[in-house]
């Protein structure tokens, strides 16, 4: 009795000893590299390191015991991707001048990722390009197309795109349990709404609402509630040229066109110039402009505004892109723009060309 009483005890022992979290290893094997620094990190604002080893010939082994299953931030030397990492043993082969997680060897997650890439270029890229070279097709010699085929391609492409996110949807019912579906939603949502996105969430099986992919897309899907359509433009404070902090309110009755930049990014500055003519053709109507930059540094911000002479309302956004409005609003490339309208609503996010200069009007009728 006394004997089984100590083994037991000793089973028990054993068992509160049990490592927690998820034992992972991930060996590397890139070209056009020799040697680098590799670390993981968490996918969060303030990303915290979890793991790190030394790249010797191309050649690397990332070993160590996660939180989880789950997407995580991996740097080799210069490079950062989002990479997710759901099996004990691993093995990337990739070129270092193009570092492709779609490499990643036994991961169920390739797996997944090549179907999804796969059922976009099937029933999207190809159907598209076809659609294009039928319309161009019927082009005038100087290969442009009149505004009827113009608006006719436009509303057939939309219709593609619709389809698309539906049989993306129909996959995610397909595969509620995929650890990667969550995180492929989420990449979406750059191309597809607020509400696209709710519904790919609701599809989640239980446990992968759970996890850490399902997790990180319902504080995706958390922050974006509040910049819906329709719902009002979020309260944020902002900096002027001087230094002051400036509580950035919107007056009802105007509308506001709000443009989202940066000093390093080239469409931005591009996308300045439309907005510089459009500022002059619609001077004394009730819009107004107001630039805000996601600049990381201040003088970055100062210089560029300085040098584009911005004529309306410019400002910096302290924490740029991990700044609480660029997660309520989705923010992950930019120009970016937001059209508020006279009742404070958001109306329209993300649009470009004549579909930016149809729905301004629209809004100042």
């Amino acid at each position: 009795m006394r004997i089984f009483v100590v083994l037991l005890l000793t089973g028990c022992l054993a068992c509160t000893g049990k490592p927690k979290g998820f034992p992972v290893q991930l060996k590397g094997d890139f070209i056009n590299v020799d040697t680098a620094t590799v670390t993981l990190y968490t996918l969060e604002d303030t990303p915290q390191l979890l793991l790190s080893t030394k790249m010797q010939d191309g050649k690397f082994v990332l070993r160590g015991t996660l939180p989880e299953p789950g997407n995580y931030l991996i740097k080799i030397g210069g490079v950062s991707k989002s990479i997710v990492l759901d099996a004990p043993d691993l093995f990337w082969p990739s070129d270092y001048l193009a570092v492709d997680p779609r490499y990643i060897k036994n991961s169920p997650a390739t797996k997944t990722m090549l179907e999804m890439y796969g059922l976009i270029r099937e029933k999207y890229k190809i159907p598209t390009q076809a659609l294009y070279a039928e319309y161009f097709a019927k082009a005038g010699k100087d290969g442009k197309l009149s505004v009827e085929l113009e608006k006719e391609l436009e509303e057939k492409n939309h219709e593609y795109f619709l389809k698309l996110g539906e049989l993306i949807l129909d996959y995610v019912k397909d595969h509620p349990n995929d650890l990667f579906i969550p995180v492929f939603i989420k990449q979406q949502m750059f191309e597809y709404d607020y509400e696209w996105g709710k519904r790919g969430y609701e599809l989640l099986s239980s446990k992968m609402k759970a996890s850490q992919p399902g997790r990180l897309l319902k504080s995706y899907l958390d922050d974006l509630s509040h910049s819906v359509i329709g719902a009002s433009f979020p309260e944020i404070m902002v900096q002027d040229s001087e230094g002051k902090i400036v509580d950035l309110k919107l007056s009802e009755g105007k509308v506001y066109l709000i443009d989202f930049w940066a000093s390093w990014c080239g469409p931005c500055r591009a996308m300045m110039q439309s907005l510089k003519k459009m500022h002059k053709e619609y001077f004394g109507l009730p819009i107004e402009f107001i630039s805000l930059s996601l600049d990381d540094k201040e003088e970055n911000w100062l210089s560029a505004h300085k040098e584009e002479q911005i004529s309306w309302g410019s400002y910096w956004v302290k924490d740029a892109f991990k700044s609480t409005i660029a997660k309520q609003l989705g923010i992950e490339a930019i120009p970016f723009i937001v059209l508020v309208d006279r009742k404070g609503k958001i109306a329209a996010k993300n649009l470009r060309d004549q579909k930016l200069v149809n729905k301004i009007n629209e809004l100042l009728k």
